[in-house]
């Protein structure tokens, strides 16, 4: 023990002594440590500002010159540098969207201000490329657009958002209340247009872009063509439209904005109607009736009619389609540190529509995101997103639904708004036994049934990325988006109807629910290597892609109870129905890159798909994509013309049939009558489009982009369903490969800052676009008309047939004997014929005369029918423009469609009961009641009712003016805050004379187009 601790003590002395010898040697060095420590030479405190909106930009870089010593910003845009170098010194300034700049610094404090960068040639994309990339290693066309122009008038949703702001893109929108559809290109089909594939935050979506919110996007990413999109595969003929949504802020450590908005909303659009009569009255106005009925009220000469003011008018449009309360809360928080960023909002809009009879639309938004620096090398992002819809304006979009449909036709001395001691609208309002046509109230069916039209979207999604190597990499990603969609429709016990109704009057229930489950998973391996001046890269992908639908409807008649269940209807009156499809596509794509010298580069991509929608020797697809550009400022100086880009590119992408189509083919035999049964049509392929894209992109003196594309496409194996036999009534249909549609596309995108100088800038957008598709062939399917459109080859995808008025003595033809063979008996010739009043052809003999009727296009072969319009246009034209001056701006988009026609049925139909300003006008004219009929045509298709819908319209309007919350001392609270005076759909400058000219179908009393006019109060935090 003695001898252990001795050894101990003196282990221990030697110890001390060793430490207190190397604590001697360090004293020394510490002391010169000291004496030749960097000096604090300078301290530069300074603020870095937006140039025109002098608001801070918090996380810009600020690096001294040389070294690298660096800092960032702060939320205030404030950051102070502590060196050992002495004034002056260079400091090189950047931000991401700006311009880079350096500036010297020759004492403190400095203010920074630096300029948005218009070109955004180093701004990467992520949309159409298996990674993403710069702007200016980009070979085939792709259009951004970003938040300012996205949410300085955010629409109602999204789907209207890109009007006037990208080239070749067209919005159909049927009813002013509904979602729009998006098409891009025109037609790859021959029964119409297809939708893009939507792509939220990478993640391959089964939404429409009416149903995400625009508040929560940072930017929209749109590839228009088969050339871009292959990498897209069999989803992809249609274009590709990625919605990138907000993140956390970079440099804000903690970021609140509260948005409010409130205004109301009004029709936009509504035909012009006759405000007067054509029965006999008595002195004081009043109808004189004759038991019971009313006399239509003839000139001497037996045929014309006399027109008088209504005694009792009521403005049923007025007094029904009035203005509605708008408003908007939404709030989001962000934060973010050097390992995480983290994005939270959440929505409510509440839309009232063009009557208070109907509830307002509603809808609630909540968007989380979150990204996660783990490591150097692995980085996360989760997102989730969760949306509420409730639009009863469905109720009221139909066409013998909807409020105009009964508004217009309703002879104005009927008042609609009647209510009864109860308070309730009176299912027969005074005066409507009447007209020879009653209608029903729909302000009564409104107020007595029930029913709601519920839509719910859930998007969650995750990515991790792994840098195994400084060339290696891999990239995982899985996400799963639920749709469910729920309507009920009640019918109380005693129900009213104009005839007895044994579906209504006893009570009614229906229901219907859908339900689609899309999966999508992704497995992305990267490697990029450098070589000299060469840049090369390969990428290998694995796409997963489920998508499963289940439906159920049911209706019953006959309530037991009031309530709103099928268990109280008659159980002998119920109708069930369920659905069920489920599609599995897997995708592996290989893709090859490389660029030299930062100025020639080489995109080669290869997708194979397979999907259960098809045969086992069918159901595997290649598509391919080659593109190359060539950046030529890099070889030739231009002068003004900073970047100039050429680019070519060529691609495949495809699309699939309706689920179901290869169970499609049949056998007939005939035996004991005609039966038929279902074959597998198992050789059922894809359709197919191929697309070569040219253009180019340049930059004007370093501040105006231009982007230019010509494209064209042959879209190959569509889907046509075919009548198995087609005499036999009932038969069913199959599908085959037998379409074929070609397209081109000529596009123009200019925009940019134009002009920034001291406070004042100007950003100018221009978009220019000319569209043009047609039908190549039908395989051997004679012609047919589909959704109001013809079907032939060498006609439109979009040719509108029916039966023609003519209205100029050039379109008569004749036979050798002289005798008109187009019109008439055969017994006419061309001098027979005059041209009236009303630019219609009628025979020169009936002019003036009872007989007086317009002439009609006939031809045995085809049924007295022909191609008489086209709802395509010559061209559409966009602006949007920023003016901005120090804490004002002004932002405004106007669209311009030139040509185009639609058939204008709302005001056809209303000259049925002689209601519309042609009613008057020929009435006035002396024409008799018979020209009017006949004009009408009993409700057929005819030319004289289809009308240009040539328009200029301002869609969005924003003055906006940024609060001074500094100069007001409440900086360290409200760090910016702005009000808006906005509008929507403003106004529209047109000939047109229905109800929507923004949709390309027929104009049938559709849901009219209305304008929304409000204030917004912006505060962040």
């Amino acid at each position: 023990m003695t001898m252990n601790k001795t050894m101990y003590l003196k282990r221990n002395r030697t110890l001390a002594g060793k430490m207190a010898a190397i604590l001697l040697l360090f004293l020394p060095i510490c002391a010169w440590a000291q004496e030749t420590r960097p000096l604090i030479n300078s301290t530069l405190d300074g603020v870095v500002l937006d140039v025109l909106t002098r608001e801070p930009l918090a996380g810009a870089t600020l690096q001294l010159e040389g070294v690298t010593h660096s800092t960032t910003t702060d939320r205030e845009g404030k950051f102070r540098f502590v060196t050992g170098q002495r004034f002056p010194y260079a400091i090189v300034v950047s931000y991401l969207g700006y311009k880079t700049i350096t500036v010297v610094a020759d004492g403190s404090p400095i203010t920074v201000l630096l300029e948005q960068d218009a070109t955004g040639l180093d701004e990467v994309v992520v949309t159409g490329v298996a990674e993403g990339t710069s702007r200016k290693r980009l070979s085939f066309a792709l259009t951004k657009v970003d938040n300012e122009l996205i949410n300085t008038v955010p629409a109602t949703d999204a789907s209207t958002s890109l009007r006037g702001k990208v080239a070749g893109l067209r919005i159909d929108q049927s009813g002013g209340n509904q979602g729009a559809s998006v098409y891009l290109r025109g037609s790859k089909s021959v029964t119409g247009n297809i939708e893009p594939l939507i792509v939220v935050d990478g993640f391959v979506t089964g939404l429409r872009l009416a149903d995400l919110n625009p508040n929560d996007i940072e930017s929209i990413e749109v590839v228009k063509g088969a050339a871009a999109s292959a990498l897209y595969g069999t989803r992809g003929e249609g274009g590709i439209i990625q919605v990138l949504t907000k993140q956390g802020r970079k440099g804000r450590k903690l970021d609140i904005t509260v948005d409010n908005e409130l205004g109301f909303s009004d029709v936009l659009l509504l035909p012009p109607t006759s405000n007067r009569h054509h029965f006999k009255v008595n002195p004081d106005g009043s109808f004189l009736l004759v038991d019971g009925a009313r006399v239509i009220d003839y000139q001497e000469n037996g045929f014309s009619v006399n027109l008088h003011p209504y005694k009792d008018f009521y403005d049923n449009t007025k007094n029904i389609l009035g203005r509605n309360s708008f408003y908007t809360n939404s709030a989001s928080v962000s934060a973010n540190d050097d390992r995480y960023s983290a994005y939270l909002s959440a929505q409510n809009q509440y839309r009232g529509g063009v009557s208070d009879a109907v509830g307002a639309d509603t809808r609630q938004n909540l968007l989380f995101n979150l990204g996660y620096k783990a490591s150097p090398k692995v980085t996360a992002d989760i997102t989730a997103q969760y949306s509420h819809f409730d639009s009863p304006s469905e109720a009221v979009s139909s066409r013998s639904d909807g409020l105009l449909y009964s508004t217009l036709l309703v002879e104005p001395h009927i008042n609609l708004a009647e209510k009864g001691d109860d308070g309730r609208y009176v299912f027969f309002p005074s005066g409507s036994d009447l007209p020879g046509t009653q209608w029903s109230n729909p302000l009564y069916e409104l107020s007595n049934k029930e029913y709601g039209y519920i839509t719910e979207n859930l998007l969650l999604g995750g990515k991790l990325r792994y840098a195994i190597t400084d060339h290696l990499s891999a990239e995982g990603s899985a996400s799963l988006q639920n749709r469910y969609y729920n309507s009920e429709v009640y019918y109380p016990i005693g129900f009213q109807t104009i005839t007895p109704n044994i579906n209504l009057n006893n009570g009614n229930y229906a229901l219907a629910t859908q339900r689609t489950d899309t999966r999508n998973g992704q497995l992305q391996l990267n490697y990029n290597r450098s070589t000299g001046k060469f840049d090369w890269g390969l990428t290998a992908k694995f796409v997963y892609e489920s998508s499963k639908q289940t439906g159920f409807g049911g209706s019953g008649r006959n309530l037991t109870a009031p309530v709103k269940s099928l268990n109280v209807t008659e159980p002998a009156t119920r109708s069930l129905s369920s659905s069920w499809a489920k599609t599995v596509n897997y995708g592996y794509f290989l893709n090859a890159k490389i660029a030299w010298d930062d100025k020639l580069f080489v995109d080669g991509l290869v997708r194979l798909d397979q999907s259960s929608r098809f045969g086992r020797d069918v159901g595997t697809a290649v598509f391919p994509r080659i593109s190359a550009a060539y950046r030529i400022t890099q070889d030739v100086d231009l002068n003004a013309l900073t970047e100039l880009k050429f680019r070519v590119a060529y691609g495949q992408a495809g699309s699939l049939p309706p689920f179901g189509a290869k169970d499609s083919r049949v056998a007939i035999s005939n035996s004991g009558g005609v039966s038929y049964t279902q074959n597998d049509n198992t050789d059922l392929k894809r359709a197919v489009t191929e697309e070569t894209e040219l253009g180019f992109d340049a930059t004007l003196w370093d501040r105006v982009n231009v982007q230019f594309n010509y494209a064209f496409s042959n879209s190959t194996n569509d889907f046509i369903a075919v009548p198995a036999f087609a005499p036999i009534a009932g038969s069913a249909n199959i599908y085959d490969n037998l379409g074929a549609v070609k397209s081109n596309s000529l596009e123009l995108e200019i925009n940019g800052r134009a002009v920034s100088k001291g406070r004042f800038a100007w950003t100018p957008g221009l978009t220019f676009s000319r569209v043009r598709s047609e039908i190549t062939s039908l395989g051997n399917v004679p012609e047919f008309t589909s959704g109001g459109y013809r079907k032939a080859v060498g006609a439109s995808t979009t040719a509108i047939y029916g039966y023609s008025i003519f209205s100029s003595l050039s379109q008569l033809e004749t036979n050798e004997a002289g005798l008109v063979i187009n019109a008439g008996d055969g017994t006419k010739r061309v001098d027979d014929y005059a041209v009236n009043e009303f630019g219609v052809l009628v025979e020169k003999a009936a002019l003036g005369t009872a007989d007086e009727a317009p002439v009609f296009y006939v031809n045995e072969a085809t049924g007295n029918a022909k191609i008489i319009g086209d709802a395509m246009p010559d061209f559409n034209v966009g602006f949007a423009n920023t003016v901005s001056y120090g804490p004002f701006s002004l932002y405004a988009v106007l669209d311009w469609q030139q040509g185009g026609q639609k058939f204008n049925e709302t005001a056809q139909y209303l000259t049925y009961v002689y209601r519309s300003e042609f009613s008057d006008l020929t009435a006035q004219a002396g024409k008799p009641l018979n020209f009017t009929t006949r004009v009408f045509n009993a409700s057929q298709v005819t030319d004289y009712w289809i009308e240009s819908t040539t328009h200029v319209a301002l869609r969005e309007l924003s003055l906006s003016y940024k609060i001074p919350t500094e100069r007001l001392g409440i900086k360290k609270v409200l760090q910016n805050a702005t009000f808006s005076l906005i509008g929507r759909n403003l106004f529209i400058w047109t000939n047109y004379k229905g109800v929507n000219v923004d949709g390309i179908g027929q104009d049938g009393f559709n849901y009219p187009s209305y304008r929304i006019v409000s204030g917004k109060l912006t505060f962040n935090f």
